[in-house]
């Protein structure tokens, strides 16, 4: 793993299982916070029974808050009036829900909130992208994103150093 800290946001280079990307997430909350995965309102009809069950029964709200640190693109809003798309928010607490949520989409996004706080005062967004290492494209490179680079230092660096080979670029 390399984790780079020059760019806005912190990025961690990985290679990593769902099991392990779900322990680095784990890494992230504190005692008194929630874990909350997103997941496109419009996109839970398309998925089974037991996923749709898995997401309404941790099911906080529902937003249209865009949370990445880039600016939404018109291709995913809503048609026919441009407006952003609705997001069920729904918390997992065991790894085993981590992995899940992960399992129901790789390319997730989180946030990290304090229990009993309201959802705009998230301390961390973090989120997993992936990009052709090659041409070949069957060849990504994974990397997770997090908006909270003091907390991250402060909080998580210490037990991920000690759990996983890392390199850290400042």
């Amino acid at each position: 793993m390399q984790i780079n800290l020059k760019e806005p946001f912190g990025v961690l280079k990985h290679s990593a299982s769902t099991e392990d990307v779900a322990h680095l997430l784990s890494l992230f909350i504190k005692k008194d916070s929630l874990l909350l995965f997103s997941f496109y309102e419009r996109n839970l009809p398309l998925v089974d029974n037991d996923i749709q069950e898995f997401i309404n029964e941790r099911r906080l709200f529902t937003n249209s808050e865009w949370v990445l640190p880039w600016e939404e693109t018109i291709p995913h809003w809503d048609q026919p009036n441009n407006t952003p798309p609705n997001l069920i928010w729904f918390s997992v607490k065991t790894k085993d829900e981590i992995i899940k949520a992960i399992d129901i989409d790789s390319l997730f996004r989180c946030v990290v909130v304090k229990e009993g706080d309201d959802f705009y005062k998230y301390s961390n967004v973090i989120f997993q992208q992936e990009y052709y290492a090659t041409f070949d494209e069957e060849n990504f490179e994974h990397y997770i994103g997090f908006t909270n680079k003091v907390e991250f230092l402060n909080a998580t660096w210490p037990e991920l150093k000690n759990r996983f080979h890392v390199n850290l670029v400042e």
